[in-house]
């Protein structure tokens, strides 16, 4: 009966602690981070992402952090640029608590135990400083005219600050730039006005390369007309040979005079051309380089991510084989080590109940023994001789031999019974012989009955002629 009640005390302790064991194994939500805190073997916290983790009793305890991201808006106001002019910059900024190894940690330590909220207004006052602390290394028409350079510097410089406590940023969105003192209005203005004054330029010059084209051309003809009116006043004799003549000198000219006209012409078209190729040079080579920043940038940020994937996916495999087959592990060297000692103190309780039992039985034995040498001793020296020991002794069992006798006579027939009387009145020590002797022939009489021979000490008896009673 002990031994079942240890059975299932232990039973139900087994199952106690199957139960608690099962009940502090804490799986993680591919969205949150597992952060295990008290005793650990990794520092001050255990960051877990997309895995499961046994927590033990109250030497640890668990928290989640959520990866949900969130957008925080930077309402940035008159931040001091590099020529001292306060630039407003409204600026919506999305960051999450980041899941990288590291980083997740610093996260375990400054943001557990904080709410979205104070999160929140953690990262804007770390981006609030940092985008000041960009836009005062920068001039205004930088920050307006190459936004993409001020973005990256913002990524920078904001980035490393928030992963001191966690978070990664994940965009920046710069909705307008503008000043108080009107300058970058004041830029554009000046900006429009020099593109409306070149195009007037050069429609200005366009003009007057026609304008001096007629007029030469106008000269070339009133030149041509007066030459040939004074040479028609020259005498008819020479007028047709110096006419010839002046015609012929007349024609060299406004052929020269075309030529020079022409090359002025080419020598413009060929500067125009000039200036067009190297425009267009410049052009061609400023979007080469922007085409290679543009795809050495890409070429970064596929690598990052490359290479986020594969720490990602060595997290996975981490988490899906190498934790459960550590928990499996665990698990069954807890069942083995649980059921061998449960084994050892069921041998034990089996082991010390026969002890017991044996140590009382023995004790048993030795009481009635030591009772017995006690009695039979007692017995011997109060007998003046070792017969009447012996017969004291013998007597001490006729009860057992009467009842083996009785239980092995019952059924058989009987023919007669023979009662004998000893006669005497003697009591005490002093007739116990003579009661003895008188209980001796129905003894031989009985043993004769039943085929057996009694010892020499208590003599032998003849066979008698005539019975003393007879029934």
């Amino acid at each position: 009966m002990e031994g079942l009640v240890l059975v299932i005390i232990l039973a139900v302790a087994f199952i106690g602690a199957v139960m608690a064991m099962i009940s502090r194994y804490r799986r993680c939500p591919s969205n949150k981070i597992l952060v295990i805190y008290g005793k650990t073997s990794s520092g001050a916290a255990k960051c877990i992402h997309g895995g499961a983790a046994f927590v033990w009793p109250l030497i640890q305890d668990f928290a989640y952090l959520d990866l949900e991201p969130f957008v925080v808006p930077i309402d940035l106001k008159n931040a001091l640029s590099l020529e001292n002019i306060r630039v407003t910059v409204p600026t919506t900024v999305t960051a999450a608590i980041s899941n990288t190894k590291g980083i997740m940690q610093n996260a375990a330590v400054r943001l557990l135990g904080l709410t979205r909220q104070q999160i929140e207004d953690q990262a804007q006052d770390i981006i609030l400083g940092q985008m000041r602390a960009v836009i005062a290394t920068m001039r205004i028409e930088e920050i307006n005219q190459d936004r993409q350079a001020f973005l990256a510097k913002v990524n920078d410089s904001v980035s490393g600050e928030l992963e001191k406590i966690g978070l990664y940023l994940i965009n920046v969105n710069i909705r307008d730039i503008g000043d108080e003192s009107g300058y970058i209005e004041a830029l554009g203005r000046r900006a429009a006005a020099e593109a409306i004054n070149q195009a007037l330029i050069d429609v200005a010059e366009q003009e007057k390369l026609g304008q001096t084209g007629v007029a030469e051309r106008e000269r070339d003809k009133r030149v041509a007309v007066a030459a040939a009116t004074a040479e028609a006043e020259i005498g008819e004799a020479t007028a047709d040979r110096d006419r010839r003549s002046k015609r012929a000198g007349l024609d060299a000219e406004a052929a020269l005079g075309e030529t020079e006209a022409r090359s002025k012409k080419a020598a413009y078209v060929a500067n125009q051309g000039v200036a067009e190729q190297e425009a267009r040079q410049r052009s061609e080579s400023a979007a080469r380089e922007a085409d290679g920043a543009i795809r050495v940038a890409q070429e970064n940020a596929e690598k990052k991510a490359e290479e986020a994937r594969a720490e990602r996916e060595a997290a996975r495999l981490n988490a899906s084989v190498v934790v459960p087959a550590e928990a499996t592990k665990k698990q069954t060297i807890i069942e083995a080590e649980a059921q061998k000692e449960r084994s050892i103190r069921i041998a034990q309780g089996e082991a010390e109940a026969k002890l017991a039992k044996m140590k009382a039985e023995a004790a048993g034995v030795q009481a009635i023994l030591d009772g017995k040498a006690k009695g039979y001793e007692a017995l011997v020296n109060a007998c003046e001789t070792a017969n009447q020991a012996a017969s004291l002794l013998l007597i001490e069992k006729l009860q057992e031999v009467a009842s083996v006798q009785a239980q092995a006579i019952q059924d058989l027939p009987i023919e007669k019974v023979i009662v004998w009387d000893g006669g005497g009145k003697e009591s005490g020590l002093n007739g116990l012989g003579g009661r003895l002797m008188g209980a001796l022939p129905p003894m031989h009489e009985l043993a004769k009955q039943v085929g057996l021979e009694l010892p020499d000490f208590l003599g032998k008896m003849e066979e008698a002629q005539d019975s003393p009673a007879e029934k």
